[in-house]
């Protein structure tokens, strides 16, 4: 004789269970998530529920450690693990990817007030540039460099692995020697790019290099399309004025590897 397993369904007793047990995630994800939490879980031995805390806290924080080398060095102790406690307790990630960590945490400097914090104000930039350097390092490099002598009708477009930011604070320059005070009295612009050799390069930028980059990470330019673009921007050149600077200009991005050509 065989016996069958006769399955009893009761939807209602289903939902029940299934509701308590999300309140029951829930509640105890809130409670890894805070620094200090009370003892929400009576009926399981404290000591056992706080290795749990301290895995998440403890593997979090050394995300962020590894990721974010300098702003961990520039920033006090009490600072740094306020903030890391903030971001774990307050932020709600939209991604569930460790590898995503780090842009979570600059999201979430992104909202802070950071002058009531008590961290520096350029807490938030030094994080969003040391993140683009992470981007630039496991981003594609280019199949194929631009020649560093240019012909006017190549056509040109930034590095794809390449991301320009510009900031209020010089922050490559931001080291535990030198700690910003004011803001520089123009927007601090860089470009990071990873060459055909997968080295992370930087390179600090004017307003109007930015802009020139900026134009040719939106669509492949040739030499004179730039240039005529740039006459409108910069009416107090000459054509040949242009083209001369631009040339040069162009040379130089192409021998350090921030551009490429249309394959």
């Amino acid at each position: 004789m065989k016996w069958r397993i006769l399955t009893i369904h009761n939807n209602g007793l289903n939902a029940a269970v299934t509701q308590d047990f999300k309140q029951l995630q829930h509640k105890f994800a809130n409670w890894l998530r805070a620094a200090e939490a009370g003892d929400d879980f009576p009926a399981i031995e404290a000591r056992r529920l706080a290795v749990y805390r301290r895995l998440v806290h403890n593997n979090i924080r050394q995300f962020l450690d590894n990721g974010f080398p300098v702003l961990r060095k520039v920033l006090s102790d009490r600072e740094w693990r306020a903030l890391v406690e903030g971001f774990i307790a307050q932020h709600r990630a939209a991604s569930p990817l460790f590898s995503d960590i780090g842009q979570e945490f600059v999201d979430y400097l992104a909202q802070l007030d950071l002058a009531t914090t008590g961290v520096p104000v350029w807490t938030f930039e030094l994080a969003h540039y040391e993140r683009l350097e992470v981007d630039v390092q496991f981003a594609n490099p280019p199949d194929v460099l631009a020649a560093q002598t240019l012909e006017e009708a190549t056509l040109l477009r930034l590095n794809p692995s390449a991301r320009i930011a510009c900031y209020q604070y010089a922050v490559a320059e931001i080291s535990a020697e030198h700690l910003p005070t004011d803001p520089e009295p123009q927007p601090y612009c860089v470009v990071v790019y990873q060459t055909a050799q997968g080295q992370v390069r930087f390179l600090q930028l004017n307003p109007m290099t930015a802009f020139v980059l900026e134009l040719l990470q939106q669509q492949p330019t040739s030499l004179v399309q730039l240039c005529d673009t740039l006459m409108a921007q910069l009416p107090g050149y000459t054509a040949d004025q242009l083209k001369t600077a631009l040339t040069q200009l162009l040379e130089d991005f192409a021998a350090r590897g921030v551009l490429s050509t249309t394959a």
